[in-house]
């Protein structure tokens, strides 16, 4: 068999494992979009991202927080102009989660060839934790796709235009998410090394700051988003532009707490992890005994080096609470699963020659690849009584019934998880009341500090309830939950409910959440 015949097989062989890891992709994500629970955060982007395309509000407004990019606000929210539809969201997501495999495979089969290449989509597409967390209403697989793109763009060509393309996009990663910001000096540093002349080293620097600088010089507001930055927050402190994290006092984790955390996000992803570890064994083996395989030489050890040091970040960035890096690590599974692809494919090409080595390399592939089909170990999947129940159908069932509670013109003072309050489509008189269910601050602040920073002063809710809201809609199961958290301005609401309310009806059918319905006494 000539070269050429070789090359058409393995290109066949590649395109195969392609077409059966999208296939498997994109049935397990309808299935997920249709049975995941919904997500507080991830109605944020839809609610928000609508209202800004509409005009309505601008992401960086004073009664919301400001603590996250635009981009993912304006995708997701032009699912919903037609009105509430977590499907649309999903169903686009699952698109961004399919692109971003089809990225990871195509960059992986450039830096190492076919095999690389199937094995990274197969990597990623049997992981059904990621699947999961990719068919979902919130914003991982939108960031998946945007840095899985820059990467491609940038590291699949030596050309100066494709390079200053490919820094171009890394450059845009800023308007994403914040746990993006960690690759874009790592990426612009390559691609500054890789530069032939001084012209394109100062036109890379441009493309990569101008962006950010147009941003902030266009719309004040937009430094809000610097107070959630270490050292450059203290440039806005004075314009009242403060943390979240800062005014809600936020669950700060111990020695003991922040380990077991660490646990938990390996068991989560635990058959990337035993692939990650296998990996790691074999090739400090192969070192040891003088055969080092170098696949993390050239570009491979660059995406390597990246993707360590973006972890490492993450741990930094959140280091007060481990909790939310099994979230916040999405965005770089891709690389991961391209990683492995690459590493294992390397093993494959070495063992080539032994029949015994080879075969074991097979099965383990097999044993890492089909168990985590079954074993999803993602937060967001019900099971057993809790799939019987349906939560994605429950939503809608109670988002129904609330509406037949709640006029579609009032005036609704709302606290609590906002799914059900978001598919009822009922008013939202108050933006901070519907962004985030703790909206009030936890440690002393002034007022205007608290306006400015997405936050629910005593005096406004004091006015709200007393004299505006004809309507209260009160996440009961959440308010009980609160109770031990309470501060003075949580216990006056409930006095004010008492006093100026009276309960109209209950809406049970979601098994997560009971909303509670008041109506105003004198109305």
């Amino acid at each position: 068999m000539s070269d050429r015949d070789v090359d058409r097989a393995a290109r066949r062989l590649f395109l195969s494992a392609l077409l059966l890891a999208s296939a498997l992709f994109v049935t397990q994500g309808l299935y997920y979009a249709r049975h995941l629970i919904p997500v507080p955060d991830g109605v944020q982007y839809l609610l928000i991202g609508a209202k800004a395309l509409r005009g309505e509000v601008g992401i960086f407004d004073d009664r919301l927080p400001g603590n996250r990019l635009p981009l993912p606000f304006y995708v997701l929210g032009a699912t919903q102009l037609t009105g509430p539809n977590l499907l649309a969201a999903r169903w686009l997501n699952v698109g961004f989660g399919l692109l971003t495999l089809m990225l990871s495979a195509a960059l992986a089969r450039r830096l190492a060839g076919d095999v690389a290449g199937m094995l990274a989509a197969l990597f990623l597409a049997t992981q059904g934790v990621v699947v999961a967390y990719y068919s979902y209403e919130s914003y991982p697989a939108f960031a998946a796709f945007c840095l899985m793109v820059s990467l491609f763009v940038l590291m699949g060509g030596d050309s100066p235009a494709r390079r200053t393309l490919g820094t171009a996009l890394v450059g845009l990663l800023f308007f994403v998410r914040s746990n993006l910001w960690p690759v874009i000096p790592l990426l612009l540093a390559w691609a500054l090394w890789q530069a032939r002349t001084r012209a394109e080293r100062v036109l890379l620097v441009g493309v990569v700051t101008v962006p950010p600088l147009l941003f902030f010089a266009w719309d004040p507001t937009h430094l809000k988003v610097l107070a959630y930055v270490p050292v450059l927050r203290r440039l806005v402190a004075p314009l009242g532009y403060v943390s979240v994290f800062v005014i809600d006092a936020r669950e700060t984790l111990s020695l003991a707490g922040q380990l077991w955390e660490v646990a938990r996000l390996l068991r989560r992803y635990e058959f990337w992890t035993l692939a990650a570890a296998l990996l790691a064994l074999v090739s400090a083996w192969r070192i040891r005994i003088g055969r080092p395989l170098g696949w993390l030489a050239g570009k491979t050890g660059v995406v390597a080096v990246v993707f360590a040091c973006a972890i490492g970040a993450l741990f930094v960035m959140y280091s007060w609470n481990f909790r939310w890096i099994g979230l916040y690590f999405l965005p770089y599974a891709p690389v991961l699963a391209l990683l492995l692809g690459v590493g294992f494919a390397a093993l494959l090409d070495t063992a080539r020659a032994r029949r015994w080595p080879r075969r074991l390399l097979l099965i383990a592939l097999v044993l890492l690849l089909l168990p985590p089909l079954y074993f999803v170990r993602n937060p967001l999947l019900p099971a057993g009584h809790a799939l019987a129940q349906d939560p994605f159908r429950a939503a809608h069932t109670a988002a129904a019934r609330l509406r037949t509670l709640v006029p579609g013109d009032a005036r609704v003072f709302f606290y609590g998880l906002n799914v059900v309050y978001y598919l009822a489509e009922l008013p939202v008189t108050h933006l901070q009341q519907a962004y985030t269910p703790n909206q009030f601050a936890r440690i002393d602040a002034p007022d205007w500090v608290l306006k400015r920073s997405g936050f629910v002063t005593a005096e406004e809710m004091r006015y709200w309830l007393t004299t505006e809201a004809d309507y209260a809609v009160i996440d009961s199961t959440f308010l009980q939950g609160e109770i031990p958290h309470f501060g003075q301005t949580e216990k006056e609401m409930v006095t004010l409910l008492e006093r100026h309310f009276d309960l109209l009806g209950t809406v049970t059918d979601y098994p997560y959440d009971v909303y509670a319905v008041y109506r105003r006494r004198s109305r």
